[in-house]
């Protein structure tokens, strides 16, 4: 961008900036960013190295009112194995006189996991952590550097941590899970494309659901976890009996496993959303439902309402289909009234909006 452009919005009273580079290898002058005084929230989009694009570590450095950071790269680093991002270099800046963030949102980082981003932020101040397809990268366990700060290499706790989404359960989260307490909401949204079934995927389920109930079972209000996780019955207890407060979730679980959740509605008295995921190991909703003969989700969505307390049911339920039902709670002696419909209905509650790639 010209540099007359950047004078003027550094004398401006803006605080919501995006910035969306070009992804042209043509050079050009390379101008540094200013920083910008009133500046709050902050979105940049499409880094990528080999495209000349402009310096924002001092804009990053000295915006002192910044608390919410997104940065998403290209994915072409990734896509070509190319460890070209210096992290160093957009936020060396910030040692000495790290980021007082509230929101960090990153996607598509791929680089040397070397550890060098401790003194990027103030771990007092991170209350919200989004990390989307950054895994995989170079270095110990294939995770990036960015991720290993916050969720591998943590250093400090984050003990105003109270939101968590991330794309896959990373390497480190029950580490992260472990040293910190009264998180909120927790988001694993599933692959639009299952990964190849693996021999440790259980025992990574198993011990992510262990640290999620045993540190944050209490404050925990929403959890979302990936479909390729199938829960049994005992998973489904385990997790209502831990976690009391929840008001949404959203599992992987066999039909006979989900519906036994029914008995446990009691205990989840706040509770207003239920999904039930697709297991992607599974051929479609027909094998999913096969303790069912002739599965048809009204038939399930009747059977779950009838042998459930009604006063206990959640407004809104989804079997895994294309459709959800709304339920309308109702006193002990009346039967609640179902209305299917459609996905665009739920968009807006946390455990639908938040299952995306977007950040």
């Amino acid at each position: 961008m010209l540099p007359t452009v950047w004078q003027g919005l550094e004398h401006s009273q803006i605080q919501h900036l995006t910035l969306k580079f070009p992804s042209s290898r043509t050079p050009k002058p390379v101008s540094m960013v200013p920083p910008i005084p009133t500046l709050v929230s902050l979105k940049v989009l499409d880094i990528d190295p080999l495209c000349y694009v402009d310096d924002i570590s001092l804009l990053l450095a000295e915006s002192k009112q910044l608390r919410d950071l997104s940065i998403v790269w290209s994915p072409r680093m990734r896509e070509e194995k190319e460890p070209s991002v210096n992290l160093n270099a957009i936020f060396g800046r910030c040692r000495g006189q790290p980021l007082k963030l509230r929101k960090v949102a990153i996607k598509n980082l791929f680089t040397h996991a070397d550890g060098s981003c401790a003194g990027y932020y103030d771990p007092l101040t991170i209350e919200e952590i989004t990390v989307i397809n950054c895994m995989g990268g170079l270095g110990d366990g294939g995770a990036s550097a960015f991720i290993e700060c916050p969720a591998r290499k943590i250093g400090p706790p984050l003990p105003q941590l109270k939101f968590v989404r991330g794309d896959k359960p990373w390497e480190g989260l029950v580490e992260l899970l472990a040293q910190s307490s009264g998180i909120e909401k927790l988001y694993i949204p599933s692959p639009r494309k299952a990964p190849s079934p693996s021999m440790g995927a259980d025992l990574s389920r198993d011990s992510h659901i262990e640290a999620i109930t045993k540190y944050h079972g209490q404050s925990l209000r929403h959890l979302l976890l990936p479909s390729q996780w199938r829960l049994s019955s005992d998973h489904i207890k385990h997790i209502v009996q831990h976690c009391p407060n929840l008001e949404q979730l959203g599992f992987a679980a066999r039909p006979a496993d989900f519906m036994s959740i029914r008995s446990l509605l009691p205990s989840l008295r706040n509770l207003t959303a239920l999904r039930l995921l697709e297991y992607p190991y599974s051929n479609g909703l027909s094998e999913q439902w096969d303790d069912f003969e002739d599965f048809d989700s009204r038939e399930a969505i009747d059977t779950f309402v009838s042998q459930a307390e009604h006063n206990h049911l959640p407004r809104w339920l989804d079997l895994g289909d294309a459709r959800v039902y709304e339920i309308d709670r109702v006193e002990h002696d009346q039967h609640p009234r179902v209305r299917q419909r459609n996905k665009e209905a739920v968009e807006h509650i946390d455990i639908w909006e938040m299952d995306s790639f977007e950040v």
